[in-house]
């Protein structure tokens, strides 16, 4: 069932927020691309992108802010290799992971015990379909031969959503009682 619930105009406060933590992620991107070998710079940079994303659901809590924030972080490091990839590519891939996290965070509306699965196993999915789009858009052929290093790829990515998606739950449940967490939510 489509969580109606979800669907709600976005605020300008919302679109600064998420293009606050984009801007965020660029500047890290900077960093970490400047610091970290190329493995390095895609566990770090994919791991940080989705701590942030995952935090923007929890916070801005529409349908669309993933998708928006992906948007967003596309075209800020359009020209920054943190994912393997630059450009169009990249941005193409990052949409296609919004779109598919909106997918399943507005079907699956599961909570046990404040934990948010449904972003969880968004953010996971989404995440492991990084990889793959980036594959397919490079070039077909080359990732129908190379299946097991993009299965590898792929599960590398559904973990660091995991581990990304749980951070960000963890940050957000110690912060989500703060005034300003409390009077931008509410404000809306």
């Amino acid at each position: 069932m489509i969580a109606v619930e979800s669907f709600k105009k976005f605020k300008i406060s919302d679109v600064l927020i998420i293009l606050a933590f984009s801007a965020l992620l660029y500047v890290l991107s900077l960093v970490i691309g400047r610091t970290f070998s190329s493995q390095g710079s895609y566990i770090l940079a994919l791991l940080i992108t989705t701590v942030l994303m995952s935090f923007i659901v929890h916070s801005v809590r529409k349908a669309g802010s993933a998708t928006l924030f992906y948007f967003f972080v596309g075209i800020l490091t359009f020209n920054i290799n943190n994912l393997g990839v630059t450009g169009l590519n990249k941005l193409i891939a990052l949409l296609v992971a919004g779109l598919i996290f909106e997918l399943i965070f507005l079907m699956f509306k599961i909570e046990i015990k404040n934990m948010q699965i449904d972003i969880i196993a968004g953010t996971a999915i989404s995440t492991a379909t990084i990889p793959i789009t980036i594959g397919f858009l490079l070039s077909f052929n080359i990732a129908i031969n190379m299946f097991v290093s993009i299965i590898n790829l792929i599960l590398l990515s559904f973990l660091i959503g995991i581990a990304g998606s749980i951070i960000s739950f963890l940050i957000w449940y110690y912060l989500r009682t703060r005034r300003w967490i409390l009077k931008f939510e509410y404000e809306q």
